[in-house]
């Protein structure tokens, strides 16, 4: 739903004096488009929600769909508070830095100095550690409640192998996996799914040259998207098997799919150009 301008610059008028503390008559145009911007936040949060049919459909002023936008937005703080406080119990970062880092401090710091009401489009924190979601186009609570949930789901996949087998995997991938901006589950998750489809015994830690060749002969006899499809299949196999076939899971586990057949059809062209 858009609203007229009229109908948006009181709004934008009174987070100028919350943000002056009406001490001063004006603010810098780059200021006032960020508090445009707060409030079209606020508005946007609306979309989607089942209680706030009435708020988006025309029906209501931008005033009382900014209100509720913003109550919407609180009560995500909320809940992704709550969710955070849950993980933060059994987190294990596997000795990644970047992961330690982003969940340990990262996090925290959004949570202290997020600003609902005068900067809810702002997340505060850059999230350098690379979950498998394209996050791109979020922002504010809407990311960090997407990036959560990346974080979540990668936890829970990883919590069903050993800490040191995942280690392992994660050097034998980057030796000094710890100090770079490395997704241990990525890496963990890439490892099983190359295991299963070259028949290689899923313990081992690193491949020799027959297990290169069974996992060339799979990839050579497929193009790009039937690759993709086979390795769908298998994660399907995998997180069933495993995970008491967590759609949830799946789901975020897949967006990795795409990535994996092109780096291993990649790796594939790079093998034939040594020969």
């Amino acid at each position: 739903m858009e609203y007229e301008m009229e109908e948006l610059i009181p709004l934008v008028k009174e987070l100028c004096d919350r943000y002056t503390g009406k001490e001063s008559t004006s603010v810098t145009y780059e200021a006032a488009q960020r508090l445009m911007e707060a409030v079209l936040y606020c508005i946007h949060e609306t979309t989607g929600s089942a209680e706030a049919a009435g708020v988006s459909d025309g029906s209501r002023s931008a005033r009382m769909a900014y209100e509720y936008g913003y109550e919407l937005a609180v009560q995500k703080v909320v809940q992704a508070r709550e969710r955070y406080n849950r993980m933060a119990a059994n987190f294990r970062s596997y000795g990644n830095r970047a992961y330690e880092e982003t969940f340990r401090q990262g996090i925290p710091a959004f949570f202290l100095w997020y600003d609902v009401r005068l900067k809810p489009q702002d997340h505060i924190i850059t999230m350098d550690y690379p979950v498998m979601k394209n996050l791109e186009g979020l922002c504010g609570i809407d990311a960090i409640w997407e990036y959560l949930r990346c974080m979540e789901a990668e936890q829970k996949f990883l919590a069903r192998f050993p800490e040191d087998y995942i280690r392992q995997v994660n050097v034998a991938r980057c030796a000094d996996y710890e100090e770079y901006y490395i997704n241990p589950c990525r890496v963990m998750l890439r490892h099983v799914l190359c295991c299963m489809l070259a028949d290689i015994p899923a313990d081992k830690i690193r491949f020799g040259e027959e297990d290169y060749m069974r996992l060339k002969e799979e990839v050579q006899n497929q193009d790009r998207g039937g690759l993709k499809r086979r390795l769908t299949r298998l994660l399907y196999v995998l997180v069933k098997q495993k995970y008491c076939e967590d759609e949830k899971l799946f789901g975020y586990l897949e967006y990795d799919m795409a990535d994996l057949a092109f780096e291993l059809q990649n790796w594939l062209w790079k093998q034939a150009g040594r020969n």
